[in-house]
């Protein structure tokens, strides 16, 4: 879904700014002025700078556009509601400041644009119960692998596999581990045997013994720390896998207080 289409639209337009302000109690003002709409302009920021040209007639086919462009809102953006209220703003405007003319075919805009609303808010509320339930799934998946035996199997380097990730990331935590095995291993044969493993080194005197011997120490510390230092980048990802089931519920939990408020 394109990284969740992007966060589901950062959270429904942090949703739909709580339901545009609870439908934000002042409307704009507008001037008689040049009508000043860019076509280029998104559709709400076009009814947002709709103003009253010095002719009715072009005053009223530019709102009649308008509001034949907001019955294909993408029923998926969640600023659809506030250009509706705002859609609703500017006939009411025009009703009060056209001429007694134009009042009947305002009033039919109005009927129209109303029709469009419940349609759209119909499919926007089965594409909020969609969220809903994606997330409710996602909740659901992630909770299903147990956090305690995600920390077991990092020691072995198979927490990847065990969390859904690629099976690459698994194979080469495995390989990481062989190797840093070998390394231990290497380092305490050389350590408690330092005449039979001592890489050429001299093994005479008991000074060049315990020259090989911290050499061995070095190779396990190596082995040690890097493997704490893996161990700790593993609980590190258990972490945020956790913070991802909770970022999750919260999500869905927006959205259905969003529902809810729609739904008002």
């Amino acid at each position: 879904m394109g990284i969740v289409n992007a966060f589901i639209n950062q959270i429904g337009r942090e949703a739909a700014r709580d339901v545009y302000r609870s439908l934000a109690s002042n409307s704009r003002g507008i001037q008689r002025n040049k009508l000043n709409i860019k076509e280029e302009e998104p559709i709400l920021d076009q009814v947002i700078n709709f103003q009253l040209s010095e002719d009715d007639l072009k005053t009223f086919r530019n709102l009649a556009n308008l509001v034949e462009k907001a019955e294909h809102t993408d029923y998926e953006d969640f600023e659809w509601n506030e250009l509706f209220y705002e859609l609703d703003n500017k006939i009411d405007f025009c009703k009060a400041n056209l001429s007694t003319e134009y009042i009947v075919q305002l009033e039919k805009l109005d009927e129209i644009n109303a029709k469009n609303y419940k349609f759209i808010k119909s499919k926007h509320n089965n594409y909020v119960d969609s969220l809903i339930k994606y997330f409710d799934n996602m909740v659901s998946d992630l909770s299903r692998k147990k956090i305690s035996l995600a920390v077991v199997l990092t020691l072995f380097g198979l927490r990847a596999s065990y969390l859904g990730e690629k099976i690459i990331y698994t194979v080469i935590n495995i390989l990481y581990l062989f190797i840093l095995g070998f390394i231990f291993y290497n380092g305490w044969i050389t350590f408690n045997h330092p005449k039979l493993f001592n890489g050429n080194l001299p093994n005479e005197t008991t000074a060049d013994l315990e020259v090989i011997k911290s050499a061995g120490t070095v190779l396990m510390g190596i082995a040690i720390g890097c493997y704490l230092l893996y161990f700790a980048l593993g609980v590190y990802k258990i972490s945020k896998y956790k913070k991802e089931i909770k970022k999750n519920i919260d999500s869905k939990l927006k959205f259905q207080t969003y529902k809810a408020q729609l739904m008002k």
